[in-house]
């Protein structure tokens, strides 16, 4: 018979280890208690930057000075917003500075150069005294307009007068009192008695007084003294100076002008 042999009894299975697995759950996910200890420590990296001698400023590079002043310029930053006032009061200031120079000057080329007024001769007569051989009288009467509008122009005192036929000399006097008051004067009366150069006469000039109807041309200078006013305000006196080229028909009594030519302007 064959020989039977006893076979050990089942060894049953082991039970998991709480613990055990527990142990490798923490492993494995990291405890949920303790997530910072379990965690694994990663090491960060190390960058090294080797920067040369050279590149290396002390004070800050001239690249930034151009930069911040186009920052300001852009109106960038807190004190560009700040300055902004401050630039638009210095540019009114400036403009009106400008504005005061320019009406300074207006006003110096108005007061203190003015236009020269003009003349006109509107009458002339001739006086002979039959007592006094060869004495004659030139009766000029002229007429001023002065051409501004803000100035006043005050004649003052007797100016001179000197009458000449093509370069000789034939009479010489003085201007009288305006008619019409100092201020902006109008009428003039020249008054200039006849002088003998060598005794003689030029011959045009003998023969137009004799009654001769033929042209005769005369030169008439008179200078006046003249002050310009701008309202209540008076400036230094200057010389006024007029010159007037005639030509007359006859030089007896009221004589018939048929051209002139006035011109003026004031001296230093």
């Amino acid at each position: 018979m064959a020989e039977r042999r006893a076979l050990p009894p089942p060894v049953p299975p082991a039970s998991p280890d709480p613990a055990a697995s527990s142990g490798a759950v923490s492993t494995a996910f990291g405890s949920p208690l303790d997530p910072v200890a379990a965690r694994p420590h990663q090491p960060r990296d190390t960058y090294v930057v080797h920067v040369q001698k050279d590149q290396v400023y002390r004070v800050p590079p001239p690249e930034n000075a151009y930069l911040a002043e186009r920052y300001r310029a852009e109106g960038g930053g807190g004190k560009g917003g700040a300055c902004s006032p401050c630039a638009l009061r210095t540019l009114g200031a400036v403009l009106a500075a400008a504005l005061l120079l320019g009406a300074a000057a207006a006003l110096s080329a108005v007061v203190l150069r003015p236009d020269a007024p003009s003349f006109v001769v509107d009458n002339l007569s001739v006086h002979t005294n039959a007592s006094r051989q060869h004495h004659v009288a030139y009766d000029f009467f002229l007429t001023a307009i002065n051409p501004n509008k803000v100035t006043a122009l005050w004649y003052g005192g007797r100016g001179t007068a000197r009458l000449a036929h093509k370069g000789n000399a034939l009479a010489k006097g003085s201007v009288g009192e305006p008619e019409d008051g100092g201020e902006d004067a109008m009428g003039f009366n020249v008054l200039l008695h006849g002088t003998q150069r060598d005794g003689r006469t030029p011959r045009a000039v003998e023969k137009a007084l004799r009654g001769s109807k033929g042209a005769v041309t005369l030169d008439l200078a008179v200078e006046f003294a003249v002050q310009v006013h701008a309202g209540a305000l008076g400036f230094e006196r200057r010389t006024l100076a007029v010159s007037c080229h005639i030509t007359a028909a006859g030089l007896r009594k009221d004589v018939h002008i048929s051209s002139q030519t006035c011109k003026s302007r004031f001296g230093n």
